[in-house]
């Protein structure tokens, strides 16, 4: 039935001043519906967007990303820290985890001309799967993907002397990733609104994996 047609259809009588009531209602009925559907629509929007480009959060299980990693991407919105002599252009080598939850990290860094060992410990904030660490500044990062098993991405926001970048890393459990996972990476970089010249791929660069594991190749 059409509701409109038929609130039209009983304007003007009078006497029937309690069906037009009823017609108003059902109008007020049907809007709310509208808007509730309207709504439902925002919000799924705003679910799969967060899924394309928000933290894995609650899901996040950090237990799993204990072990050996390897750098395979890099990439800022602030490109000279992620070039050669970069504050951010490290390496890691290995992620442990505390059982408060907090990651220690294990990076190497090329000063001088030579692989030098850096490590960090990250504390995990109130928000769920984030972390936060003091390193040229103040960091806080949390993960965006990971199968845990074969790689995992990071996102970075660093906020120093009042200013801010971004970073994001793409660590793998061997030192080459799929293309697969290296295309995700740069579409994950862009839609944190990373320019496509600002990812670097760091297989073909010097990662220092002499320096790891007793001289890895």
């Amino acid at each position: 039935m059409d509701i409109n047609k038929t609130c039209r259809g009983i304007a003007g009588h009078g006497h029937q001043h309690d069906l037009w009531k009823q017609c108003g209602s059902q109008k007020s009925l049907k809007e709310l519906l509208l808007l509730l559907l309207l709504g439902l629509e925002l919000t799924l929007v705003c679910i799969h967007t967060e899924e394309q480009t928000g933290a894995i959060g609650k899901s996040f299980t950090p237990e799993k990303i204990e072990g050996k990693w390897y750098s395979v991407g890099l990439a800022s919105d602030k490109r000279e820290i992620i070039e050669e002599h970069g504050s951010m252009r490290i390496f890691v080598e290995h992620i442990h985890v505390f059982k408060n939850s907090s990651l220690a990290f294990h990076f190497h860094t090329v000063i001088n001309g030579e692989c030098t060992e850096l490590y960090l410990v990250s504390d995990k904030t109130e928000k769920d799967g984030e972390y936060y660490v003091k390193y040229d500044g103040d960091n806080i990062f949390n993960v965006l993907a990971t199968d845990y098993d074969g790689y995992i991405i990071f996102h970075l926001r660093n906020i120093n002397n009042g200013e801010t970048f971004q970073l994001m890393e793409l660590y793998g459990r061997k030192t080459e990733l799929s293309s697969n996972i290296k295309e995700k990476f740069v579409d994950l970089c862009k839609k944190h609104g990373i320019v496509e010249e600002n990812i670097l791929d760091l297989t073909g660069v010097d990662r220092c994996l002499q320096a790891r594991d007793g001289g890895e190749a």
